[in-house]
């Protein structure tokens, strides 16, 4: 097309036309500049689709990293579930010492354990590949991520420390950790042991003289300890339901996205 013009251009300028040269030479720079615009577009439009593919790709990834979280985060709201739950029934035997038996007492102790969340972390806010996600509330929620997990990191710490400096040490005063060992590792979730290391992790009980049931229900440390320690956990999946419905936002959203 571009030479169909310059040649009749050429005619109409050896002709002495030269206001006819002038629009067809006119004619031939529109040309050119059409040409030019449609191949910007459809470079445009090329890397738009190389864009969308890639952030399907990230969009594809966070979903997998936020179910995977969810359900983690599932599990240590369930651990912490039945410690309340037996440190409510450790409190009640407290109130009503006849109820108790020793081996219900220690068993119900031994599942005293911290659990803390470790979510998978990816690096899209630092390395600024956010950037290209479209969706403005989910580029926020992804943001306030780290503050969030930490909120609650925070408070896990809490218990962790707790456990370590007084609870593990006044149980060990008191001589009944080997005990509280054996009923542990009796009754812990099969499933965090392999068969083979099952019978080298049990412990069994002391054969020494230790806290009768009469002495465990009047001692007002541990109880104070058993009440503290509901008090931490009750704290901590507070902030672990807060986290899961800021998860259960983000994987609406990423539902809503993908495929778009």
């Amino acid at each position: 097309m571009i030479k169909f013009f310059r040649k009749i251009r050429q005619k109409k300028l050896t002709e002495n036309k030269f206001s006819k040269y002038l629009i067809y030479a006119i004619g031939e720079i529109v040309l050119v500049v059409i040409g030019i615009l449609i191949a910007l577009q459809i470079n445009n439009w090329n890397e738009q689709q190389k864009e969308n593919q890639n952030e399907q790709i990230i969009l594809k990834r966070l979903q997998k990293e936020f179910i995977s979280n969810k359900e983690q985060l599932n599990i240590k709201i369930e651990h912490r579930n039945a410690i309340i739950e037996n440190c409510e029934r450790l409190l009640e035997y407290y109130r009503n010492p006849n109820t108790a038996e020793r081996d219900s007492i220690m068993f119900y102790l031994s599942s005293v354990v911290p659990t803390t969340f470790d979510p998978v972390q990816n690096d899209f806010v630092n390395s600024g590949t956010i950037e290209i996600l479209k969706n403005e509330e989910l580029k926020q929620l992804l943001v306030n991520w780290s503050t969030d997990v930490i909120q609650l990191q925070e408070v896990e710490q809490m218990f962790v420390r707790y456990v370590e400096q007084d609870l593990l040490s006044y149980t060990t005063a008191l001589g009944i950790r080997r005990d509280l060992q054996y009923y542990f590792w009796n009754h812990t979730n099969r499933s965090l042991l392999e068969s083979n290391q099952d019978s080298k992790m049990k412990s069994k009980k002391s054969n020494l003289k230790t806290p009768t049931k009469n002495d465990l229900l009047t001692d007002s440390r541990l109880e104070g300890a058993i009440s503290q320690s509901l008090t931490y956990n009750l704290f901590n999946n507070q902030e672990s339901e807060t986290l899961r419905k800021r998860i259960n936002n983000i994987l609406q959203i990423l539902d809503s996205e993908i495929g778009r």
